[in-house]
């Protein structure tokens, strides 16, 4: 049989195995509610880190195939979890598609590329996590294209504890998503200052969005690049170019004062 694409599509194969079809029957089985496994299937909201962990354990699935539908559907005591029970399976997603479906109703279904294995003392658990691939240079030096982040889903009631100064995704009900820094002004103001660490602010400006914008806020817990960038290199780069405009306004100084009879 041929993998199903979808994460959702996967559930309702496991509700019509072990459940009977029934979500009832397969909620109780893996310590969920029927509403949840309804929206999991039918509305495209991820489940959290906890329940997928119970689908594999109690029901022996093989946790490749529940997360990105790779390898048989089951799997046997040994390759559950080949990194062993102290670790964590994490979807590696699309952002799009990140800032799009996660923990709220949506239409399309969230697509999981791949996963990868963390320990469990490095994440907090109950919580639902995600690993995105970093777009562009927005963020440069300090996360680089191509580079991946690990990020935390908040509830709505956490937006009010937002740090200054750390780096967020966020998503807005327009379909927009954004890797940045931020400062929280949503008690005071109602809006985020949305940052890029990268220093041309020509390209790269501030920007705010407004509570009533926002989709979905993930907090950014862990980076992962395989690039080794040279920040040494990067503002020598800058620090040579201040210089030849700072020589290039002396000559400009000098015609100026020689036009108006200005002399040393």
């Amino acid at each position: 049989m041929e993998n199903p694409e979808s994460i959702s599509e996967r559930i309702a194969i496991l509700v019509k195995e072990f459940g009977n079809g029934r979500n009832t029957t397969f909620a109780a089985l893996v310590g969920s509610s029927e509403g949840n496994i309804r929206g999991y299937i039918n509305k495209g909201v991820l489940p959290k880190q906890d329940v997928l962990e119970k689908m594999v354990k109690s029901l022996g699935i093989n946790d490749a195939w529940l997360l990105s539908g790779k390898g048989p559907m089951m799997g046997d005591d040994k390759s559950v979890n080949k990194y062993g029970e102290d670790t964590v399976s994490i979807p590696i997603v699309d952002i799009g598609a990140a800032a799009g479906a996660v923990g709220y109703e949506n239409s399309n279904h969230l697509e999981i590329e791949d996963t990868i294995e963390m320990p469990y003392s490095m994440i907090r658990r109950g919580a639902t996590y995600l690993c995105i691939r970093v777009r562009g240079e927005s963020m440069a030096p300090t996360m680089l294209d191509s580079g991946y982040l690990v990020v935390r889903l908040l509830d709505r009631g956490e937006w009010q504890d937002i740090v200054d100064n750390h780096v967020y995704v966020i998503s807005t009900v327009e379909g927009s998503a954004y890797v940045k820094r931020l400062k929280n002004r949503l008690r005071e103001r109602g809006f985020i200052v949305c940052m890029s660490d990268n220093a041309d602010k020509g390209t790269y400006p501030n920007f705010n969005i407004y509570q009533d914008e926002l989709h979905t806020i993930l907090r950014a817990e862990w980076y992962f690049t395989a690039k080794m960038p040279n920040i040494q290199e990067t503002y020598y780069k800058k620090l040579d170019n201040l210089e030849k405009k700072f020589d290039d306004l002396q000559e400009q100084l000098e015609e100026v004062k020689g036009k108006i009879g200005i002399r040393k």
